[in-house]
């Protein structure tokens, strides 16, 4: 079987595709009568030989111990940060904040020292996602990390979580994390401190972004007259801060809504 024939520029025969031993031109015969195998076979295995060499090999090893070793050393300095935050830090937060509760029962002292309380209680809770989130096989998904934030603010009041919408699959970097999480805790430590709630209801949705809404039955307040305390304009920095917003929303003895909306 001949291959295709076609003349070069010189006017010579070239025969493309024949089979060994078919060309009938010594241009075809050159490439048709290679032993075993076909000139691209050939340029496969050159390739095969470039690209797998024994020094390139060496050099792939050694890049990925170089690798290994860089991610082992963060992780080493990551669990050491996270081993002075929880020892240097956590412990005496912990000592202080039940000095402070204990002071919080007494009449005389409960108005500042409920302050107190409430400010070591958002420490403690920040540290511990601060630990949680340098340790890697301590880091927790998105819907357990904002009900276990809500649930710690919340304390002994009932507090009905909801994050059906969101997929199991869905996870937000960090930044997005790091403020819901500071967002669900701020927004239910405020109904704590200021409306004295019976129950508090939180909702955690994915959709085009993440919103998260935390509802008290408190004593409410005038959303439009009241200016923004400390909790609220911490709130608002961190929703702005991803390009998201805050909304609050309430009216004396309707108790109080605080939605949160971030890409």
């Amino acid at each position: 079987m001949k291959g295709i024939t076609s003349v070069g520029s010189k006017g010579e025969a070239r025969v493309h595709g024949a089979l060994p031993g078919a060309g009938s031109t010594s241009a075809g015969r050159s490439v048709a009568q290679l032993p075993s195998g076909s000139a691209t076979g050939a340029i496969h295995r050159s390739v095969r030989a470039r690209t797998f060499s024994p020094l390139e090999r060496l050099r792939t090893r050694r890049g990925e111990r170089r690798s290994r070793v860089v991610e082992d050393a963060l992780e080493r300095e990551r669990r050491r940060i996270a081993a002075d935050v929880h020892d240097l830090i956590m412990q005496d937060l912990a000592f202080a904040l039940a000095n402070a509760r204990a002071l919080a029962d007494e009449p005389a002292r409960a108005p500042q020292a409920s302050t107190v309380v409430a400010a070591g209680e958002r420490a403690l809770a920040g540290a511990r996602h601060l630990v949680g989130g340098l340790v890697a096989q301590d880091r927790k998904p998105v819907v357990e990390s904002v009900e276990a934030s809500a649930r710690t603010a919340a304390r002994d009041i009932p507090l009905s979580f909801d994050a059906t919408s969101v997929p199991a699959d869905v996870q937000p970097d960090q930044p997005t994390l790091d403020a819901l999480v500071h967002i669900s805790r701020e927004a239910v430590t405020n109904a704590m401190k200021h409306a004295s709630p019976t129950v508090i209801e939180v909702a955690l949705e994915r959709a085009d972004e993440w919103r998260l809404r935390v509802r008290d039955d408190g004593r409410g307040f005038d959303a439009i007259a009241a200016g923004g305390g400390f909790g609220l304009q911490s709130m608002n920095r961190h929703a702005q801060a991803l390009g998201g917003s805050l909304r609050v929303m309430s009216a004396p003895e309707l108790g109080a809504t605080v939605e949160a909306i971030l890409p």
